[in-house]
Formats: C-alpha cells, sequence, structure tokens
C-alpha cells in the first residue's frame, strides 16, 4: 500500500496536467500524441527499405540463392520490427492482462483460456503445411482486423476529448475512413490469385504476364488458403466502393467541421495519417515486408497508450502488481517502461534463437531455408521460422486474444479513457 502511495503521488499531479492538455482535444498533450500516436505513420517506409537494402547485400556478399534470399531478407525485417518495437508492444499486453490482479479476478475464463492459445497455435503452424495454411490464412485477416481495431479505438479517444460532443453518425464515419483503406488493393492482389479474373488480366496488361504473377497476394513464405467467394472480381469492386463511399462521407464531414470552426485536428491529423498509411502499403511488390510498415506504427501507437493508460490507472489509485507500477512510475516519458519490455524481447529471441539452431541440427534444415518446395504440402518451413511457430508467434495471438477484450469492452460502449480491464 505505502509503494502504491509513493507511486501515486507524483503521478497524480502529472495527471492534471496530463489532463489539462487533453481537455483541449488531445490525449496526453500536442508534443506527445504527435511523437507517439499520429506522425509515427511517416516511420512505414522504414521496413520495405530495410527489406529492398537486405536484398541487394544479401545478392552482393552473400551465395544464397534467389528464393531463399528474398525469405533472408523478410525475415531479417520481421526481426527488425520484431526487436525494436513489435515484440515490447505484445509483452506490455500482459501487463493489463496476466500482471493486473483485477483482471485476473475478474476475468477468470478469459484469462485462463489465454493461456491455451500458444500451444494450439504451435500445433497447428508444426503439424502439417495444411494446418499451417490455415493458422496463417486466419491469422493475415485477424491482424488486418487488428489493426483498424486500435485505430479505432485510439480514434474514440480522440471523440471523447472533442468538445463538439459528436454523434453516433460521425462517429461511424470517422471509423470508416480508417477502416477501409488497406483493403481495396489488398483484395485486388487476392483476386489476382485466380487467374481467369478481370483483376489479373488487367495486371497483365499493365505489368506483363511474369511481374503479373509476382503480384499475387502473397505475404512471406506463406500462400493463404483463399475461399472462392474472395477470388471473383466483385469482392475487390465491393471493397473499392466501400472506400469511396467512406472517404466521401468523412471528407463532406470535415470540411464541414472546419467551416463551422469545430474540426477536431489531431483527430484528422491521424486519420489522415491511417488512410495514407493504408493506401500506400498494398502498393508494394513485397506485402511481407510492407505490412510491416503499418505494424511499426500500430506497435509504437500501442505502448505508448498502455503506458498512458497504466498511469492513468494509478493516478486514480487502481490496483496494480508491484513491478507494473514500477514500470509505470517513470514520468520522464516511459523511458523504463520501454527498455524493461525491450530487456524481455531480446532475451525471448535468444531463446527462439536457440531452439532454431537445436532444430537445425536435429531436422538438417537451414536457419532460413527450409526443405521442400514452398507453398506445397512437403515443405517444411526454416529453423528460425519453426522456433518462432513454436513459441513466439502464439505469445503475439495471445496478444490479439487479450486485446479482443481490452478494445471491444471501450471503443464502442464506454469512454476510451475510463479503462477498465
Amino acid at each position: 500500500m505505502a509503494g502504491q502511495v509513493a507511486v501515486g503521488a507524483p503521478l497524480a499531479h502529472s495527471v492534471e496536467i496530463e489532463q489539462a492538455s487533453a481537455s483541449k482535444g488531445w490525449i496526453k498533450s500536442p508534443s506527445w500524441d504527435k511523437r507517439w500516436i499520429i506522425f509515427p505513420a511517416l516511420l512505414a517506409p522504414l521496413p520495405p527499405l530495410v527489406y529492398y537494402t537486405s536484398l541487394y547485400l544479401l545478392g552482393r556478399y552473400s551465395g544464397m540463392d534467389a528464393v531463399t534470399r528474398v525469405g533472408a531478407a523478410e525475415d531479417i525485417v520481421s526481426l527488425f520490427v520484431m526487436v525494436l518495437v513489435g515484440g515490447p508492444h505484445v509483452w506490455v499486453t500482459f501487463t493489463r492482462t496476466w500482471l493486473h490482479p483485477e483482471f485476473r479476478r475478474r476475468e477468470k475464463i478469459w484469462y485462463i483460456a489465454s493461456f491455451g492459445v500458444v500451444p494450439f497455435v504451435a500445433t497447428m503452424a508444426l503439424s502439417s503445411e495444411l494446418t499451417r495454411k490455415l493458422l496463417l490464412t486466419g491469422f493475415f485477416f485477424i491482424a488486418s482486423l487488428h489493426i483498424i481495431h486500435q485505430l479505432s479505438y485510439v480514434i474514440r479517444f480522440y471523440q471523447d476529448r472533442d468538445a463538439a460532443r459528436p454523434s453516433l453518425r460521425s462517429r461511424l464515419i470517422d471509423i470508416g475512413a480508417v477502416l477501409f483503406p488497406l483493403y481495396p488493393l489488398s483484395t485486388f492482389r487476392m483476386v489476382m490469385v485466380n487467374e481467369n479474373s478481370m483483376a489479373f488480366a488487367w495486371a497483365s496488361q499493365w505489368f506483363g504476364l511474369e511481374q503479373a504473377r509476382a503480384l499475387k497476394f502473397n505475404i512471406g513464405r506463406a500462400h493463404p488458403m483463399l475461399p472462392d467467394f474472395i477470388l471473383s472480381d466483385w469482392f475487390w469492386m465491393v471493397n473499392l466502393a466501400a472506400l469511396l463511399t467512406a472517404l466521401t462521407l468523412w471528407t463532406v464531414k470535415s470540411v464541414r467541421e472546419h467551416k463551422a470552426g469545430i474540426l477536431h485536428k489531431p483527430k484528422f491529423m491521424l486519420i489522415c495519417c491511417a488512410i495514407g498509411v493504408g493506401l500506400f502499403c498494398p502498393l508494394w511488390p513485397n506485402l511481407d515486408s510492407s505490412f510491416q510498415g503499418f505494424n511499426l506504427w500500430h506497435s509504437l501507437q500501442y505502448i505508448a497508450l498502455t503506458w498512458y493508460i497504466t498511469r492513468f490507472q494509478i493516478s486514480k489509485g487502481r490496483k496494480q502488481h508491484r513491478f507494473v507500477s514500477w514500470l509505470a512510475a517513470d514520468d520522464r516519458g516511459g523511458a523504463k517502461y520501454y527498455g524493461v519490455a525491450f530487456v524481455i524481447v531480446v532475451a525471448l529471441i535468444g531463446l527462439i534463437l536457440a531452439i532454431a539452431m537445436i532444430l537445425s541440427q536435429v531436422q538438417g534444415v537451414g536457419m532460413f531455408g527450409g526443405s521442400g518446395e514452398v507453398g506445397t504440402m512437403n515443405y517444411r518451413p526454416g529453423a528460425i521460422l519453426q522456433a518462432y511457430y513454436l513459441f513466439g508467434f502464439g505469445l503475439l495471438l495471445t496478444h490479439y486474444f487479450h486485446d479482443a477484450f481490452l478494445f471491444n469492452l471501450h471503443t464502442f460502449s464506454k469512454s476510451a479513457v475510463n479503462t477498465r480491464e
């Protein structure tokens, strides 16, 4: 109890300052929001840049064949994002769930069920190529929805800060503007998997047959199992129509709000960035690295928001794990909060690499390159990817599992800031 008071006292003053800034429309303050919530969107081109630089250097200085070189470059990008922000953003989820005494007490079923995600994912990923494809197909769609869900949650923060008290219609238009930009071009490339489609015919005319086949929807060495209804041209056309409708409604609404002097500028900037990144990511030939650009922004947002929410809860006297209270006591910007998460993730990656070295020796597969032809049922991933499936991938999906609860609880039905796990 004494420890909680010691933590809560300095936090109370800082939160009062933060709430004063929040009353002007920002989550915490203009500089903090721009640095951690809005403008990290400008980092989205960084992962594709790392990918193409790695691809060039591997081609120049390694003896890898073309297929292995592409896989290695994709793994380098994944590790780059995972180490810096992807892993830490997964870890901080557990400070609000597994390490949160109120969550453990009130949400017992959700709490216990989450421990089954890691073994389930490992079994699906390593049993066969068929089960791995089923798992990864589901993951592609869940991951995109998860990113959009978080953006909707952040928009709810800004809607709560909006002195104009936006109507339900206004709120839904804001969410629609961030929901649809990612999908028209992504679904167009999915439909291209069907070579009898109009999408594939157009791409072949524009880029040539060989390049059109290279642009089919594919993330890394994973080939998702796409149902027939996704492979018809109507699917991308519906997504394009939804995007045009959503952007038209949002643009008209924003112009009217600007003329009336009630445009909420932080929220407007966030939505502009979300539209830009959503349209940007599916443009790149290598979707594995380009979607990591969205993940980079998403992860930075998540770490900052979780730090802010934890500090807010402590300031209100909410009970926290002593370790979490110690982490959140850093009022200088969260350096300790991020630093501890970074160290934990590096340790976990070290464990994954150690497992990979054992698998490589036992199975006779390369650390990066697998055995068998990619996309066929006898394909076995490289040792690093197998080790990641065995442990790291399950933690990522556990993070999705927890956030399905945390985001749904507050995005639509309650105020985002009155966070209650």
